[in-house]
């Protein structure tokens, strides 16, 4: 028996002790692993060793700092992703060091934890910026790689936002709008942010680099081909790490956490506006509006939010208690997007709007229980037993509506108004 081990690197806050921000990185890999996941190694103890030359100045972070260094998670990974023909468990897919220490801290880290920084595969190539964010990180995302430099190996960007902007724009966006937004993926599972997000409703960025990557998990993801062919230079790795640190030290740093509401609640209304979800409910004489209603009230809340941030920045007057209520709301708006029972057939998979598909169970979908439960239904369109199939489409549905107006009222200034 072999036993598994997270190692941990943690400099105390020194206002918010009890507010931790996380970055990790597993530490094992598939034979050598330059690239996964060396290169995100490489990133977490760049930082560590950069927090540590600010410690000996004497300098200290608002809210606690915690650097994970995960072990396990290339353990026994299963390469099927049809989750409706495997039912794997995230420690029989791997991913077993950061599963076991969310379940066994859960509680604490839906009091404590404001979000989860994932480098994985730091870089694989030097072109493709393909972050994958919980919604609410975009500004701070955006800020961040407007400040880091570019690792594009044939144009000339001066930063990576830049780069990210040309190589990667949010194409449904761009078609419904004319806009430019770089895009950000959803969340699924393939690394250790998944327990955090899927189980504790803990909000999670995972930064990497992208592009073709034909070593992977074989020996020959080597130093040799890190340093010839995916990264010459480091320049992708030190792209990343330049994001994650700028990242971590606001989010560590700032008064008001800089994550925001109101790109949240657009993202989801967005998504849905553009899929078939309205149309197909209807064809079934289902209601749609119970969901609607919610993202509308969702949508107009995190406005609120947002207003009201500006305004405790400006008022004088404000106590730490005010900055500390204002800063919960954004966690438990994440919280309440946490169904304890979980997904039909996977019940550690809890956040009901970002959590893998069941149909591919490393990337990630926006309600994927719902949209899975459509899918299926379709599948069986035919069936004798169709009606049952459709009665899962509504269960799933009211369960959208109902977390989506939890969510909602987490953002509301005061639940029992004057």
């Amino acid at each position: 028996m072999v036993e598994i081990e997270n190692i941990f690197g943690v400099m105390r806050g020194h206002q918010e002790p009890d507010r931790w921000i996380m970055m990790g990185n597993h530490r094992d890999t598939w034979v050598h692993g330059a690239v996964d996941a060396t290169t995100g190694l490489a990133t977490l103890n760049e930082i560590g060793h950069g927090l540590s030359e600010l410690r000996e100045q004497g300098w200290r972070p608002r809210r606690t700092i915690v650097l994970a260094s995960w072990g396990a998670e290339k353990f026994d990974v299963n390469k099927n992703r049809d989750c409706r023909k495997n039912k794997y468990t995230p420690q029989e897919q791997g991913i077993i060091g950061s599963t076991e220490f969310v379940e066994d801290y859960m509680t604490l880290l839906q009091e404590k934890m404001v979000a989860y920084i994932n480098v994985d595969v730091a870089a694989s190539d030097r072109d493709n910026f393909t972050p994958a964010a919980t919604p609410n990180f975009r500004p701070l995302l955006e800020r961040a790689t407007k400040q880091a430099s570019s690792s594009y190996h044939a144009g000339n960007f001066s930063t990576l936002y830049e780069q990210w902007q040309h190589t990667s724009q949010d194409r449904e966006l761009f078609l419904r709008s004319k806009s430019t937004t770089p895009k950000i993926k959803d969340l699924g599972s393939g690394s250790d942010y998944a327990a955090f997000i899927n189980m504790a409703g803990v909000s999670c960025i995972d930064l990497t680099i992208t592009g073709p990557y034909y070593t992977y998990h074989t020996e020959y993801d080597n130093f040799e081909y890190l340093s010839k062919y995916a990264d010459p230079g480091m320049k992708a790795t030190k792209a990343v790490t330049e994001v994650a640190a700028r990242i971590l030290f606001e989010l560590a740093t700032e008064k008001l956490v800089p994550l925001n509401a109101t790109t949240y609640s657009t993202y989801v209304k967005d998504k849905i506006s553009a899929s078939d979800l309205e149309k197909d409910l209807k064809s079934q004489e289902i209601e749609y509006d119970i969901l609607e209603k919610s993202l509308t009230k969702f949508v107009e809340n995190a406005a609120e939010y947002e207003a009201r941030r500006a305004k405790l920045l400006d008022d004088k007057s404000r106590k730490q208690m005010d900055l500390r209520r204002f800063n919960d709301q954004m966690l438990q708006m994440e919280r309440s997007f946490i169904f304890p029972p979980g997904l039909p057939n996977r019940p550690q998979n809890r956040h009901i709007l970002i959590a893998p598909s069941l149909l591919d169970s490393y990337s990630g979908s926006v309600f994927p229980g719902l949209f899975d439960a459509i899918a299926i239904a379709k599948e069986k369109q035919n069936d004798p037993e169709s009606d049952k199939y459709w009665n899962e489409v509504r269960k799933q549905l009211t369960i959208a509506a109902w977390v989506t107006k939890a969510a909602a009222r987490a953002l509301s200034s005061d639940v029992f108004p004057a």
